[in-house]
């Protein structure tokens, strides 16, 4: 696979899980109920972990 692509696609994935970060965060704050406010906080710390993996692949592919 050409890696030029493969570096576009990982930048393309790394825009979609910031803006689900963000989303998420965004929700959090306005959110008043525990259990919801606990479950948008748990996919909020997901979506964190998804942007290091992302962040590691596009090392991966940039050396």
């Amino acid at each position: 696979m050409n890696i030029d692509l493969l570096k576009k696609e990982f930048s393309e994935m790394m825009e979609y899980e910031k803006r689900a970060k963000y989303f998420y965060e965004h929700y959090i704050d306005q959110v008043e109920d525990k259990q919801i406010k606990e479950e948008l906080t748990s996919i909020h710390n997901d979506e964190n972990a998804h942007i290091k993996i992302v962040e590691k692949l596009i090392e991966c592919v940039s050396k």
